[in-house]
């Protein structure tokens, strides 16, 4: 998440000097207005970018009430967290990658303490390609990994039984324990 921040905030940097200096190479940059843009750009402008996307935040709306959200707590009080992967947008109509940050960005809400995960993955009419999920599972930290007490992968299909079962071989067994 760290390298797509400071490329986005790289972008916006270029994007406002391009700005000042109307395009051209010749005109001169306000440095004091650019250090003073530069100072501006925090993580959570990053978080609102991305959540705001282009189509007026119809992905984050489609991603908190299907994909990934809370369905109360278990009988130790944690939250239950369900991940609906047979609820996942085509990848022709979608960006996996802000896909993911979605997915990253709901999970901050729960990771502070621990937490089950209930994952649906029957019917799965778009299954992610190989390199997203590596991609997703180098994504997903200590911090995210740390705190989940329980998986329970209800009706699994066969793709998710191969996934858990290669992850499985990569994965701490201490989080293996919890599958």
């Amino acid at each position: 998440m760290e390298e797509q921040y400071r490329q986005w905030r790289r972008n916006a940097i270029e994007e406002r000097a391009s700005a000042y200096t109307g395009g051209g190479s010749g005109d001169r940059i306000s440095t004091q207005g650019l250090a003073a843009f530069e100072s501006r750009l925090t993580y959570d402008d990053f978080k609102a970018s991305v959540m705001q996307g282009n189509d007026g935040g119809r992905l984050l709306n489609y991603v908190n009430a299907n994909v990934i959200f809370q369905a109360g707590v278990d009988f130790e009080s944690k939250p239950i967290v369900v991940f609906c992967a047979c609820s996942l947008p085509s990848p022709r109509e979608v960006d996996y990658d802000r896909l993911l940050n979605l997915i990253i960005f709901r999970l901050d809400e729960f990771v502070e303490s621990d937490y089950t995960v209930v994952m649906f993955t029957s019917g799965a009419q778009h299954n992610p390609g190989w390199n997203w999920m590596t991609k997703a599972y180098r994504r997903l930290d200590r911090k995210y990994r740390k705190n989940v007490k329980n998986v329970y992968v209800v009706h699994p299909s066969m793709w998710s039984k191969l996934v858990f079962q290669i992850f499985g071989k990569i994965v701490r067994y201490v989080f293996r324990l919890s599958l």
